[in-house]
Parts: C-alpha cells; structure tokens; sequence
C-alpha cells in the first residue's frame, strides 16, 4: 500500500466503480482495451491522467520521434490504424498521437468513463468488503491546494509504464556554446538555434540516433558529431521486419530471435551472446559498439547517418568549460577537445529506466490492484505486460500463474551488457506460462505481435517449434533467471507466497 499524502485523504465518494486505470498512455491504454472485452457495457470506469490527453509519453517526446516498428504493431489490444499508409512505415508523433485518440474513443464508447484529466494518483488500499476485497484509491487535482480525493473500485490497475521524463539540457559552464533539450526546441525549425554551427549529439541510442538523422535531414552538410559513451548497436529492421515477398523466406520472426539469444544466454556469458548477436542480428556505426538496448534501426538509416557525421566518440561528457577563451569538452576518460564557440549540444542520453521508482508487485495481495511498470516487469515492454496482465487479472488467473518479475532498472544499473538477453530469457519464460493459461483468443488479440508481420504459415510453424519444445526453454530460462538472480542480487523470481512453476 502507499501512503504518500495520506493526510489529505477525505471520505471516500458514495459511487463505486468497476475499474480505476492510472495512466493513459499505451499500456492504461491496453488495460482499457483489454477491459472492454470482460465488463458489460455501460461499466463505471475512471481514468485518471495528469496530461491534459491521452498519449502519455508521446505527449512530451520530441517531435520528430518515429516509431522503431512498423505502425501495426502500436496499438491497444487489436484496435487498428485507420493511417492508409504502408504498413511498413514509422509512424510520426502526430499520428501515434491521432491513433491514441482513436484507441480512446474505442473505450469511451464502452465505458461509462469518468476522465480525470489534469489529476495524479496519491495512493491506493484494499480493504475488505464482505468476503472479498476492493481498493480505495486516492487521487487529486494538479496545480490546486485541493486534498485527495478516495474512490472505492473492485480493480484499480496502475499503468505507469516507464514514466518517460522530458530530458532538460546538460547543465555546461561554458557561456560560449548552446545546450538544448530535444524536447524543448530551438534545434530545427525557422527558430533554430545557431544553425550554421556544429552540432554534438550527447548520446548514441534511439534518441541520438533520431536527432543526428533529424538535423542532417534539415541542413545537408551541417557538421554533426557524435558522443556516444560505449557505443550502442541496434537489430536490424530489415532482418525483423523484411517488406515484399521477402516476409515469405526473409529476416526472422521476432519471436524466433528472441529465442534464439535467450538459449544461448545461461546468466553469466553475456559477452559471448553479445558477439553472437553482433554477428547476426545487429545494425551499428562500429562492430566495436559495446551495448545493445532492444532497440530497432533499419541499414538505410544507419548509413546515412554514418555518411553524414564528422566523427563519432566513444566517450562521456562531463562538461564543456572555457578555457583561455576557447570552449572545452571535458570528457571522462580525461581528455579534453577544443569546440567552436557558438556549437550547439543536445541532450540526447535517453529517456527510459532513468531511476527506480516506488515499488510495488505487479499484482497486490488480495488481487485488487494491477501494477504496470518496469520495476515490477513481466515484460521489457509495459504495453505487453499491460495487455497480458490486465486479460491474466480478469480470467482470474493473475494469482495463480507464477510469473517471474524483474527489476529492469537494477537489471539495467547492474549490468548492461545482459540486460536485453536477460529481458529475453524472461520473456521466453513468462509467455509460455502465459499460453497455457489464457484462451488462444488472448493471443489472436493481440495487435502489439511483432511476428503479425509475417505470413501466416510461418507463424504456425514458428508456434509448433515452439509447443514442441516449451519444457526444455521454460527450464533453461528459469535456470537463467534464477542465475541471474543469485549474481546480481536483484527482484528476479516469483513473488513472495507464490507457487514455483514446475
């Protein structure tokens, strides 16, 4: 339970609800998707957002973000796109944003939807009522010196996901360079700042990637640098999601990849699988690049940005100071590089499992309350883990299946290297507990399947493949998971009181 701001709690309201969803991004949009299959129409149902929409992250990101996949595969449940563009393309903001508004719709016409706009969540409680339980949830109006207000539900799912935050600009004390945020402005547009300096890009991940490819876009031949740390590699969209008759033969089934590093990885050789992975699966700007963070770039992306720079360095910035004049990057190997003055530096070092947040299992005691974040993960992405969870919770199979949660932000500060293989392993395990819990309906449903992009009959196989051979994965990925857990010392297992899996 939390007790954050319990002072200000007041009697709770005389209307009781179904269901409180916090959050309307992608994953409380999947809870409500997914909630609209199992209670009637009409059912009382609160949303609760502090944004002014839903869209969540999305909301604040920079606008040139795109999608790492084809659009299809970001939805809520099995909502589609109504975009009329080729399904390989990479949605904009705008349209992830339009598509948001659809997905919204779909449960406002469902639903008897209280929308708390502009409100946060407080705290929560179950509490008994008869022979069962219910929670109360506390939430209150942002930018007001209002209390909490306290609603009784029979489920509350709090859909955090990663609770992206905006990336302010570095903090340098040189006077004589310009730092800027992705998200806040002035690096592209009539209001660009310094658009005939050179620009360094902090950061070598999706963020980097996607500012660097963004600039060079806008000024051909711009001087655009590169500060990367230890370098990231990408899979490759081509091999993941190949276009034409090569979805046919082509690239390799999500779900096949995954399994393939996740076998390979028994909890203390991430070094080994890394290489593994470098030689079959990745796109990168140096074979040299030293993490891999589950992202997606395709080979033309890649090499446009690599024709387009000046120079990329495997290094951190500390600072940029003024020395005799001359703006100075100071950096953490020590070395220090002289910059023109007036050159702009983007705060590009990401956005997600930037800090652990309160904790909280993914399912509470008594089975009232659903938690969707990264610290308490079923899966590395909080859309699928919203989606399985909230179909797990009214199935009323939540608290029997014994799924094994991870602790992605100590995973993450523990060792980065691991942390993708160790994502896989937990994914591998987790679904196949998941399939044989859930009606095949629940599997059919779900829009977010990387492997939709493939024809049918590849999938069947790659099913089969997987039936035939699920005791022999479950047990190698719970040895993994459990290795993993004893050399980290991290939240890696079932939850405390749960039945083992066999």
């Amino acid at each position: 339970m939390s007790d954050t701001q319990d002072a200000g709690r007041r009697p709770a309201e005389a209307v009781d609800y179904d269901l409180v969803v916090i959050g309307a991004g992608i994953a409380g949009m999947n809870a409500l998707e997914v909630a609209s299959q199992y209670l009637p129409r009409g059912a009382r149902v609160m949303l609760v957002e502090r944004r002014a929409r839903s869209g969540g992250m999305w909301c604040d990101t920079y606008d040139y973000v795109h999608l790492h996949q084809p659009h299809p595969m970001f939805t809520a449940g099995d909502v589609e796109w109504t975009l009329g563009a080729p399904p390989q393309h990479l949605a904009s903001k705008p349209e992830i944003l339009d598509h948001f508004q659809r997905c919204h719709a779909r449960v406002r016409e469902h639903f008897t939807l209280d929308e708390r706009f502009g409100w946060a969540y407080v705290a929560h409680e179950e509490v008994a009522v008869g022979d069962g339980w219910q929670v109360e949830v506390q939430v209150r109006p942002l930018g007001g010196d209002g209390g909490a207000t306290t609603v009784r539900a029979r489920h509350c799912i709090r859909a955090f996901g990663f609770e992206a935050p905006r990336n302010p600009p570095l903090e340098l004390s040189s006077t004589a360079v310009a730092s800027l945020s992705p998200d806040g402005g002035g690096l592209l547009g009539p209001a660009a700042v310094n658009p005939d300096k050179p620009v360094w890009v902090v950061g070598g991940g999706k963020t980097g990637m996607d500012t660097a490819h963004a600039v060079l876009s806008a000024w051909p031949g711009r001087e655009v640098n590169l500060l990367v740390g230890r370098g990231t590699a990408f899979m490759s969209r081509d091999r993941s999601f190949p276009t034409g008759l090569r979805r046919w033969w082509g690239g390799k089934l999500t779900l096949r990849t995954f399994t393939d590093l996740a076998r390979r990885f028994d909890g203390d050789n991430e070094q080994e699988v890394f290489a593994h992975f470098m030689r079959r699966y990745a796109v990168t700007l140096d074979p040299g690049f030293g993490q891999y963070l589950l992202g997606l770039m395709s080979e033309a992306e890649n090499a446009f940005i690599r024709a387009g720079i000046r120079e990329y360095v495997k290094d951190y910035l500390v600072d940029v100071v003024d020395a005799d004049g001359v703006p100075m990057m100071v950096l953490r190997s020590g070395a220090r590089r002289p910059v023109v003055p007036g050159t702009v530096f983007v705060n590009c070092t990401g956005y997600v499992l930037r800090g652990p947040t309160h904790y909280e299992p993914y399912v509470s005691p008594h089975g009232t309350v659903v938690t969707v974040s990264p610290n308490a993960g079923i899966h590395i992405l909080t859309t699928f883990a919203s989606y399985f969870l909230t179909h797990l919770l009214y199935l009323g199979k939540l608290q029997a299946v014994p799924l094994y949660e991870v602790d992605h932000h100590a995973l993450l500060a523990a060792n980065r290297t691991a942390m993708p293989f160790v994502c896989m392993a937990q994914i591998l395990y987790n679904l196949l507990l998941i399939l044989d819990a859930v009606p095949m309906s629940v599997m059919r449903g779900c829009g977010l399947d990387f492997d939709r992009w493939f024809p049918l009959p590849r999938r069947i196989a790659a099913g089969l493949h997987l039936d035939r051979n699920k005791a022999d994965y479950r047990a190698h990925c719970r040895r993994t998971l459990d290795r993993v857990r004893a050399r980290f010392g991290i939240r890696c297992g079932v939850l405390e009181g749960r039945r083992e899996a066999a």
